[in-house]
């Protein structure tokens, strides 16, 4: 018997059985790609295709609906490929591409997430300034696209393949993982330091601009209600009283033609800040659930690189409950489309009536 062929063989069982055990997390992201590709194509295709009418408020969702379709594609096919190969990636060419496109394609989405929360923060809370123009939200978007690719591109230095040691069978294996810059880890350590202090402050501007956003909305809506029970409570007060009923017709009917445009104009101004307000509430929702998303992920990921042994050591039920959490945040991607359904009155209509034709 060749004692030479018995590590390699050792390692295929390792890699075959890890393989196995992350099979529920990998039906998973197969899952996440197809949900990911047929909800934000839809949005896209009715968003770009279906309303006649462009919306100011509606510009950023076909962009952010098209980073969300990237994004699951390349995080659940970078997943996928780990899921493969836990302990034998090694193809450092495919590890560097896919983390670098990865960390760009979540990048973008959090950034484009910040930037729509500006654009609702000076529509809400400042709605006498002057409002973002067509061409600074188109630079806007390419702004965001341009940082998160440039900030990504150290990753194809500080990623690529590494050791990983079972002592159990003694055998090593390899892993797509942080490496080594130079024979030194502080390029790698400085640069994923960097990133996180992004994240988390990128996190806190998003609170802090929603929590604004919705103590502004909150109480337009607290003082609607005011005024209307003021409203009832003067109309009821006055229906005693003879001096309202002793108008002459001429005024009546001079009264009625100038109230009925009055009326309808504000009518229709009331809606228009319902919808405004529905479409910041909707983009809240989208916030917090990519909050609720990114934030086990990035604990995970600061776990892993401090110890890349974290997760390929522990039971099977740790093991998937590891690699579910690292790709938890594609959820993100994934549920936008829902929670544009159930907020934007409009989608659901074009929606139902793209499928009714077509079904």
């Amino acid at each position: 018997m060749d004692n030479s062929t018995v590590p390699e063989d050792l390692l295929d069982q390792w890699n075959s059985r890890m393989a196995m055990v992350l099979l529920p997390n990998t039906i998973m992201l197969l899952i996440y790609i197809v949900l990911g590709l047929l909800g934000n194509s839809a949005v896209i295709y009715i968003y770009k295709f279906r309303f006649r009418q462009s919306s100011d408020d509606r510009f950023f969702i076909p962009y952010l609906a098209g980073i969300d379709a990237t994004a699951c594609v390349i995080c659940s096919s970078a997943n996928l490929i780990i899921n493969f190969n836990p302990v034998l990636y090694t193809n450092a060419i495919l590890c560097k591409s896919f983390f670098m496109l990865s960390q760009f394609a979540v990048s973008s989405s959090a950034l484009m997430l910040t930037i729509i929360s500006v654009q609702r923060f000076r529509r809400i809370c400042r709605p006498f300034k002057p409002k973002m123009t067509l061409r600074n939200k188109r630079l806007s978007v390419f702004c965001t696209l341009l940082v998160a690719f440039l900030a990504s591109i150290p990753s194809l230095f500080t990623t690529g393949i590494a050791p990983i040691t079972n002592t159990r069978l003694n055998v090593t294996g390899y892993v797509c993982a942080s490496v080594e810059v130079m024979g030194s880890n502080i390029f790698p350590f400085v640069y994923n330091l960097v990133v996180l202090t992004i994240c988390i402050g990128n996190l806190f501007v998003l609170c802090t601009l929603y929590v604004m956003i919705g103590k502004t909305i909150y109480g337009r809506i607290k003082y609607r209600k005011g005024v209307k029970t003021t409203a009832k409570f003067e109309l009821s007060s006055s229906d005693g009283l003879n001096e309202s009923c002793t108008r002459k017709t001429s005024t009546i009917s001079e009264t009625q033609t100038s109230a009925i445009p009055s009326s309808s104009h504000r009518k229709t101004c009331r809606k228009m800040k319902m919808a405004g307000n529905r479409l910041s509430i909707m983009f809240l929702v989208i916030t917090v659930v990519y909050i609720v998303c990114f934030v086990p992920t990035l604990i995970v990921i600061v776990w892993d690189s401090l110890d890349r042994n974290v997760w390929l050591m522990k039971s099977n039920l740790v093991i998937v409950g590891f690699r579910s959490a690292y790709s938890l945040y594609i959820i993100n991607n994934i549920v936008n489309p829902i929670i544009y359904g159930f907020f934007d009155k409009a989608l659901r209509k074009e929606m139902i009536a793209w499928l009714s034709n077509n079904c």
